[in-house]
Order: structure tokens, then C-alpha cells, then sequence
């Protein structure tokens, strides 16, 4: 990588000396077809440990661990190459002294202008620290009080330019995952690689005539553009965040890094390094919310504790004071009325307790639909004749520990807000599911642990929230009613509960659509307290001919098997063509058609009206895992129209199909 005279280089050449030669973010080197190593860079040596000299002509797989010698790692990375051109992967490497980092690796293959295959260019990074900020996070809620520490370092930029040949300059740069840019004294943009085209995808002529400038965020363009003059001015490396627009419509948060390139001491453009920041800033935001939430939680305990001292005084006193009253003394309203006070005030600190965390609680061993299913009776009666309250309850259901209580107070509260939304009526759905939380879900929820849990869903189709309210939804004293209407302590309780109780909730909502609060309780194997609840449904055996039609084969054959079992004579059909094929060929009636509302070719109710003429007295009951609108869309949701909505359970399936049977 010897330096060469600057009348000679090109673009790439110019660029792949900035990245290569001084980059110290980046392992930058070359390897020969077989393997063996034949360029070092400073950041190979800061990354490695090896000098030049030490490492030059070994076998890459030195930097590979053991285990992955052993697996054949390094020479299945080269042959993935070499078959597709280029390959990227993560995992640990080691140093000259022995010691392991994380490290994220892209190799592109090099050929020359016949296509022989003449070496290949290695790019590695360092992500130890971002890998241990990530594992800190996913470690649960003992590890919100540490900060997200900066995942990426400032890349340094030089001014030292490589000579080598375009095409292999260019597939280091292009190899890259960040944009790579370069721009003119006055912040056109000259050249970008393929990354740069891929989140704004915009055409070849638009780059060239307005660069990055069309995907800022309204909200960062005046800022940047600003920016831009000043810091090109100082002729100093530099630094930038703002947000940027993808094709998709979503923004996405971006850290520049840019320097001077210079020509005999001239600077004569710009390059730079735009990496993707936006899951770093998300878990950040996530950190602040989180530690804001349990500073004023805290502040909220605090206060209750010593309102509480002083409502005892004032109450007790109350009561002392009356029993020195005769029964008709005139006094006694006026010290009934400090009493009331008191009492309503000290409601208001069980409020502040709970929302803090600091409530005394009762856990047990619970069975959230039984639960629910106490707390059914009251919630009709606080939602009102013109609100539906619907239940999807999992008869499988995990159990939770958790105060029954607590828990009927979240209910309730949920309920109560959920009621306010929908001034006109609606509905209000409970549902409940087992869900195992993976590694993808916790990459952006910190707060919650990995494995089996219990989701409770409390859903309306009310007015919904904006973003500006949906995320200050569980911040005490914070509400949008009017005056006299709320103290806006009703969701920041149901925070402090849920919190309490090991689960962690969250809000999710759309304007003239409708608000869901999810809550994810960690599920416990021990014995159930018992609780009242509903006797099993245990239907007869069955005799009846069922048409079964699901295009999802899983679904199908599940359907297919409880059927079978309760006695039914079962035809299975994966669409609708098959099903007509197969009823004519069955040589018996039907006696119920069990379909999905949309398959491709024919749905649902196209298949019950071509049937109905050969089989007038088939019954027909309508499955979908669609949303309300697209059901409708296809003519089932009305009063005459049976209809169950996907997930269902066996027993539901047996319960709904029997009662259109027997003509429920």
C-alpha cells in the first residue's frame, strides 16, 4: 500500500487510500485465493495485534477461534465468496494475545477484467462494545440504570492517498454496509456507493443534482443545511446527526462522519461515512423513558408517604372531634366534611403508591382468564349498554403470579380508559395469548426478559391517540380530559401495578382507529390458587358430515384432527376448487360447509353460494384471522351470518360449529 504521486490517482484510488491505509475503525486487508494474507492497514494492526510483517503470508483463519477451525468457518466464508461474490458475517475472533472480540466481517471477491479470481478484500470491525452495551440492555431491568454507551467510533479520515487498480478499490468501497459519499467544496454530491442508493431511492440524476437533500427530516433540514457551509468552511473532519427518509416512508437516524481530501495540502473535496444509528438511538430513548418514569415514581412515593403522615393526622383528629359532638351539634358537618376530605385524599396517595410501586401486594399463583372472567360483571357495568365488551381467552393460558386485586384494577382502569375513547360507543376487547418473547422482540423493548409470558390485550376502536399523547400515556397527573374529570393517575397506576408485578406494558394506538395496551406478565410453573370459573364445555359425539375448506395446510390438518376425534365424518379441501371437486364426488349431503373467508381463487362465501343449489339445507360457519374490514369487505359480519374469528381454540371451534348445527 505505497503511497503514489496525486496526478495519478483516481476517485477510488483517492477514497480506498482514506478507508485502507488510515482507517483505524476497520481491518482493511487483502488475501490471495488460498487464504493467505497479502496487505496489512493500521486498523488491522489496532484491531489484531499482528504488525505487518508478523502476519503477512499466514493463513487468515488465525484471527477464527478454535471451535470455528474445527467447524470449517474460515474456508466455508471463502467458498460463500467466491460462489456469490461476497459474504458478511459476525462472531468472535482473536487477537495475536489470545484475546476474543466480537467482530462483524465482509469479504468480496477480487477478479480480474477475464474474471479469474485473484484474491479476495477482507473488511473487519470491531463491535465488542456494542455487543456488550446490547447484552447489558437485554439483561433486564437491573440493567436500565446503565447508560447506552456509544456503539460507534469517530472514524479518522485521512489524507493519504493508495495506489491500486479501480476495480478493487471500488469493492472495498461498495463492499461496505455504511454510505460512503463524496462531495464537492459546496456540499454537492459527487459520488456515493450502492448503500447510499438503497435508502432514499431516488435515480441516478436526482442524486447528482440535490444529493441527500430531499430525504432530510423537515424537522433537521434548516439545521443541516446550516451546517453544512459552516463545517465544510473549517476545513476540520466533522460530525453530523439528523434523520433521513427511506422509500418506505420511515426515517432513520444517521451519524456523519466526513473529512477533507486534500491535493498537495488543497483540499479539493469531501468524503465521508454515514452510519445507521436509529436502534442505538431508540434504546437510548427507551433508557431516558425508563430512568424519567422511576425518578418520578420515586418523587410519588415519597410524597405519598408523607401525605399519608399528615392524613392521619387530619383524620384522626376528625374522628376524635366528633365524638365530643352531641348528635344534633351543628358542628358536625363541617368535621364530617375534613373526614371525607381525608379519605378521598388518601385514596388519591393509594393511587401515588401504586403507580410508584410501592403498594403492598398479595401475589398468587393466578389463571388471568379466570380473572378476568371475575371481573367481567363489573367491567359491563362501568363501560356502559353502549359499549360491546367482547373476551378472547386462551384456554391453555399460562399461569402468572400476581395480585388478583392489582390486577382487577388494571383491568378496570384499562377499561375506564377505553370507555372515555369511545363517547359515542364501540368495542372493547380482552384477549389473552401465550407469546414467547425471541431476541428480535427484545432488540427493541429493553425492559422486558426473554422467554415464556402471558399477553392480556385490552383493545377499542375509539377515537385513538396521537404520538405527542401516546408517549406521555403513563406519565402521572398527565391527562387530556377536562377539568374535574380525571386526575390522570388511572394509567400511570396500571404502569406502577404491571411494573410491579414483574410485566412490562405498552401502548399502541392510531388516530380514528383505536388504542391497544399490551401487558406481557412472565409466566410460573406452580399450582394454580383456585379460582371460580365457567364449567368446561363438554359437547356429545358427533355424526355429522363437515366440509372443511383452509388454505393453510396447518390450520387445516389441526381442524381436521379435533373433528375427527369428536366424531365428525370430515372432507378436507385446501381451496375452493378442490372443495367443489370433492363434494361432488362425496355421493351424500353435507351437512355444514366450515370455510375460510379469503382463498385465492375463491373465497369463502363464492364456494357456500356454488354449493348451495346442489346442497340446499348445508349449513355454513365462516373462518378468518382477517381484520373486521376485510371480513366485511366479503359480506360475513352481519347478525344471520355465522361467523369465528381466528385464533380459536379446539374447544371453541367444537362450541361455535355445534351451536350452528343444532341452529343456535
Amino acid at each position: 500500500m505505497a503511497n503514489v504521486s496525486p496526478p495519478t490517482l483516481t476517485y477510488e484510488g483517492a477514497l480506498f487510500g482514506l478507508l485502507a491505509e488510515r482507517v483505524r475503525d476497520y481491518a482493511i486487508f487483502m488475501l490471495d485465493p488460498s487464504g493467505l494474507v497479502r496487505t496489512w492497514n493500521i486498523g488491522a494492526e489496532r484491531t489484531k495485534g499482528y504488525r505487518a510483517d508478523e502476519i503477512i503470508g499466514r493463513h487468515f483463519s488465525s484471527f477464527y477461534t478454535p471451535e470455528d477451525q474445527a467447524a470449517g468457518r474460515p474456508a466455508a466464508g471463502l467458498a460463500a465468496t467466491a460462489a456469490t461474490g461476497s459474504y458478511e458475517d459476525e462472531g468472535w475472533r482473536v487477537r495475536k494475545d489470545g484475546s476474543r472480540f466480537w467482530a462483524n466481517v465482509v469479504i468480496t471477491a477480487l477478479r480480474d477484467e477475464a474474471g479469474v479470481l485473484t484474491g479476495y478484500a477482507k473488511i473487519t470491525r470491531d463491535l465488542t462494545e456494542r455487543k456488550r452495551v446490547e447484552d447489558e440492555l437485554r439483561a433486564g431491568r437491573d440493567g436500565l440504570e446503565r447508560r447506552v454507551r456509544e456503539r460507534t467510533a469517530a472514524l479518522e479520515l485521512a489524507n493519504e492517498e493508495l495506489r491500486a487498480s479501480k476495480a478493487r478499490d471500488r469493492a472495498v468501497i461498495d463492499a461496505l454496509a455504511a454510505v460512503v459519499w463524496t462531495c464537492d467544496l459546496d456540499g454537492n454530491t459527487i459520488n456515493c456507493n450502492p448503500p447510499w442508493h438503497e435508502y432514499f431511492g431516488l435515480p441516478e440524476e436526482v442524486i447528482a443534482r440535490y444529493g441527500w437533500k430531499p430525504g432530510l427530516h423537515p424537522d433537521d433540514l434548516d439545521r443541516v443545511l446550516g451546517e453544512v457551509p459552516r463545517l465544510l468552511g473549517t476545513g476540520r473532519p466533522y460530525t453530523q446527526r439528523f434523520r433521513v427518509r427511506k422509500p418506505d416512508g420511515h426515517y432513520r437516524h444517521w451519524h456523519v462522519f466526513a473529512a477533507p481530501v486534500r491535493d498537495c495540502g488543497k483540499i479539493v473535496c469531501w468524503t465521508g461515512v454515514c452510519i445507521d444509528v436509529t436502534e442505538q438511538h431508540n434504546l437510548e430513548e427507551q433508557l431516558r423513558q425508563a430512568q424519567k418514569m422511576e425518578a418520578v415514581g420515586q418523587l410519588a412515593a415519597g410524597v405519598a408517604h408523607d401525605f399519608n403522615n399528615l392524613l392521619t393526622v387530619i383524620s384522626g383528629y376528625s374522628e376524635l372531634m366528633m365524638t365530643f359532638l352531641a348528635a344534633d351539634d351543628p358542628k358536625r358537618s363541617s368535621i364530617q366534611a375534613i373526614s371525607d376530605a381525608g379519605e378521598r385524599a388518601a385514596g388519591l396517595t393509594r393511587q401515588l403508591l401504586a403507580f410508584s410501586r410501592q403498594s403492598i401486594l398479595d401475589p398468587q399463583v393466578l389463571d388471568m382468564n379466570a380473572v378476568i372472567g371475575d371481573t367481567e360483571r363489573m367491567l359491563r357495568r362501568v363501560i356502559g349498554e353502549d359499549v360491546q365488551l367482547a373476551t378472547v381467552l386462551d384456554p391453555r393460558i399460562g399461569r402468572v403470579r400476581a395480585d388478583a386485586g392489582q390486577v382487577g384494577q388494571v383491568l378496570m382502569n384499562l377499561a375506564v380508559n377505553a370507555r372515555d375513547a369511545m363517547p359515542r360507543g364501540g368495542k372493547l376487547t380482552i384477549e389473552t395469548r401465550n407469546v414467547v418473547l425471541d431476541s428480535a422482540y427484545l432488540n427493541t423493548h429493553v425492559e422486558v426478559a426473554a422467554g415464556r409470558h402471558v399477553l392480556v390485550a385490552v383493545s377499542d376502536n375509539g377515537v385513538g391517540m396521537p404520538s405527542a399523547v401516546r408517549e406521555r400515556v403513563f406519565e402521572p397527573f398527565y391527562t387530556t380530559k377536562g377539568v374535574g374529570k380525571g386526575t390522570g393517575l388511572g394509567l400511570s397506576v396500571v404502569h406502577g401495578i404491571v411494573k410491579q408485578s414483574g410485566g412490562v406494558i405498552g401502548a399502541y394506538s392510531e388516530v380514528g382507529l383505536g388504542t391497544t395496551f399490551k401487558i406481557y406478565l412472565p409466566v410460573i410453573d406452580a399450582p394454580v390458587t383456585p379460582l371460580p370459573r365457567a364449567v368446561a364445555f363438554a359437547p356429545a359425539r358427533a355424526t355429522e358430515t363437515v366440509l372443511f375448506v383452509e388454505d393453510e395446510e396447518g390450520v387445516r390438518e389441526l381442524s381436521l384432527l379435533v373433528l375427527q376425534d369428536q366424531g365428525y365424518d370430515v372432507v378436507a379441501a385446501a381451496n375452493g376448487r378442490e372443495a367443489v371437486r370433492f363434494a361432488k364426488a362425496l355421493g351424500r349431503d353435507i351437512d355444514v360447509l366450515v370455510t375460510d373467508v379469503v382463498m385465492p381463487e375463491m373465497s369463502g362465501r363464492e364456494l357456500a353460494e356454488t354449493l348451495r343449489p346442489e346442497f340446499p339445507r348445508m349449513k355454513v360457519l365462516y373462518l378468518s384471522g382477517y381484520t373486521d374490514d376485510a371480513v366485511v369487505r366479503h359480506g360475513i359480519l352481519r347478525a344471520d351470518v355465522a361467523f369465528l374469528q381466528k385464533p380459536y381454540t379446539p374447544t371453541v371451534l367444537l362450541r361455535k360449529l355445534r351451536s350452528v348445527l343444532d341452529g343456535r
